[in-house]
C-alpha cells in the first residue's frame, strides 16, 4: 500500500519542461542557464511534473534523433511555442526507471500518464492501472502522486470527447489507489462541469491548463502544422486564453488548482497567483528563458 501521501505541491512548479524523467532535455541539457535551471528545481525541492508516458513505447510525430521531424517544433513570436509533439515516449517501464535515478539524485518528481482511450475505454484503464503499479514498484516510497493526463492536443483522440472516459478511469485510479495524491490535467476545451466531476470523484488537485490548440489561439490562421492536427501553443500567445480559463474554474471547484500556461514572467506568475492558484506551473519559459524560469523558481520557491 502507497504511504499516506505528504507531498506538498511548490508554489512553483515545472511541468514537462523537464522531460520524461524530470532532469533535463537533450540538447537543452548542454545550456547552462538550463543546467542553472535544473540546479535551482533541484536545491528549492521545486515540484517537477514530467511529460507524459504511455503503457507502452509511443513513436509520436516529433522524434529527437530525426531531424525531419523537428519541424513539429516552432517558435511563436511573444515567447510562444507551437507543437506537436505527438506523445513520443519511451513508455512507462524506461520512464519510471529514469524518474528513480532522478528521485535518488534530490528531484522531487511527480510522474505522468496518459491513458490512451483511441485503444479503447476497457484497454486505457486497464494500461493504465499496469502503469500505476509499475510507478509504484518502481519508486518506492518516492512514489506519492501521479498525474493523470487528459489534455494533450497532438494525439488522434478528440480532447471535448474523452471526459466520460477520463472519469471512468480515474475512478478506478482512486478505488485502488485511495491514498495517492492524485492531480488531472485539464485542457481549456474541457467544459468546467469535467472539473466539478473530478473534484467529486476525489482526485486531489487539478492542473490547468495544457497548451491550446492553435485554431482557438488564432481563429483566423491556418496552423503550419495543419496536417499534424494543427498543434498546441504555449507560451506568451496563449496567456490571455488560460488566464480567463482558470479564472472561472476557480470560481467553479475548491480543490487545490495549479493554474498554468503562458507564464512569460514573474508578473505573470503573480497574476495567477492573484486568481486564486494554488501553485503555478511553468514550461515554455524553461525552454526559451530558462535563466528567467531559474530566477522565479528561486523568488517563490527558495
Amino acid at each position: 500500500m502507497i504511504a499516506s501521501p505528504k507531498r506538498q505541491i511548490s508554489p512553483v512548479v515545472i511541468s514537462t519542461a523537464l522531460g520524461h524523467d524530470g532532469r533535463g532535455i537533450f540538447p537543452y541539457t548542454l545550456l547552462p542557464g538550463y543546467r542553472r535551471l535544473l540546479a535551482a528545481v533541484r536545491d528549492t525541492g521545486t515540484t517537477v511534473c514530467t511529460k507524459s508516458a504511455t503503457r507502452f513505447k509511443r513513436r509520436g510525430n516529433f522524434i529527437p534523433a530525426n531531424p525531419l521531424t523537428w519541424k513539429y517544433i516552432r517558435r511563436l513570436p511573444d515567447m510562444g511555442m507551437l507543437n506537436a509533439y505527438g506523445l513520443t515516449n519511451a513508455g512507462v517501464e524506461v520512464c519510471a526507471a529514469d524518474i528513480r535515478r532522478a528521485c535518488d539524485e534530490g528531484f522531487k518528481i511527480i510522474p505522468n500518464i496518459y491513458p490512451e482511450f483511441i485503444k479503447g475505454t476497457a484497454i486505457a484503464i486497464r494500461e493504465t492501472l499496469e502503469a500505476v503499479s509499475i510507478y509504484q514498484r518502481s519508486l518506492g516510497p518516492h512514489f506519492q502522486a501521479l498525474e493523470l493526463n487528459f489534455s494533450c492536443p497532438n494525439s488522434e483522440e478528440a480532447i471535448a470527447k474523452n471526459v466520460v472516459q477520463a472519469l471512468q478511469a480515474t475512478r478506478k485510479v482512486r478505488s485502488l489507489y485511495p491514498r495517492l495524491f492524485l492531480i488531472a490535467k485539464l485542457s481549456i476545451c474541457h467544459p468546467y462541469e469535467f472539473a466539478q466531476e473530478l473534484e467529486r470523484i476525489g482526485v486531489n488537485a487539478l492542473h490547468a491548463v495544457n497548451t491550446i490548440p492553435y485554431n482557438i489561439v488564432f481563429p483566423l490562421q491556418r496552423s503550419p502544422l495543419n496536417e499534424v492536427s494543427g498543434g498546441g501553443v504555449s507560451g506568451g500567445p496563449s496567456f490571455p486564453l488560460a488566464l480567463k480559463y482558470n479564472e472561472e474554474l476557480r470560481q467553479k471547484v475548491h480543490l487545490l488548482l495549479i493554474m498554468g500556461c503562458g507564464v512569460t514572467c514573474a508578473d505573470d506568475v503573480q497574476r495567477y497567483f492573484d486568481l486564486g492558484a494554488d501553485a503555478v506551473s511553468l514550461c515554455t519559459l524553461a525552454l526559451r528563458k530558462p535563466q528567467a524560469a531559474a530566477r522565479i523558481v528561486l523568488k517563490f520557491n527558495a
